[in-house]
């Protein structure tokens, strides 16, 4: 009893003093990845790029979204371009948390446009639809 009482000491002055950790349940963010909330806060700073199909983009989307995919992406990326400033984040998403489009038109709006503050929806279309219930 002794010795468990000595080890519960510097046990609970290390949790009184240790800087706080994240909770279990917080999100997790992969690197480039924006979470809902976070990029509504941007507001009129967001340019929303919808990365999905063609038809799935005629038949809903983020309001005010552009579409830009891969599959059109040299018709579609001057007509973005030309509505993008720099002060404006660049949100992209498509279908849903599994959905790799949007990385792949992120990626290459970094590397290929050379283009700042570009993030992927964490949960893409899905998440916005989730929040809109």
């Amino acid at each position: 009893m002794i010795l468990l009482a000595l080890a519960a000491i510097p046990a609970a002055i290390a949790g009184i003093f240790h800087p706080k950790r994240p909770s279990w349940q917080a999100e997790t963010l992969a690197p480039g990845e924006v979470l809902l909330g976070t990029a509504q806060a941007w507001g009129d700073k967001v340019i929303w790029l919808d990365a999905r199909s063609g038809t799935d983009f005629s038949k809903a989307h983020i309001p005010g979204a552009l579409p830009l995919n891969e599959d059109d992406w040299d018709g579609l990326l001057p007509q973005f371009l030309n509505v993008w400033k720099k002060d404006k984040i660049i949100v992209v998403y498509c279908s849903s948390l599994q959905c790799q489009a949007s990385n792949e038109v992120a990626k290459r709006l970094r590397e290929e446009a050379k283009l700042p503050q570009v993030y992927v929806l964490k949960g893409g279309w899905e998440a916005w639809l989730s929040s809109k219930k």
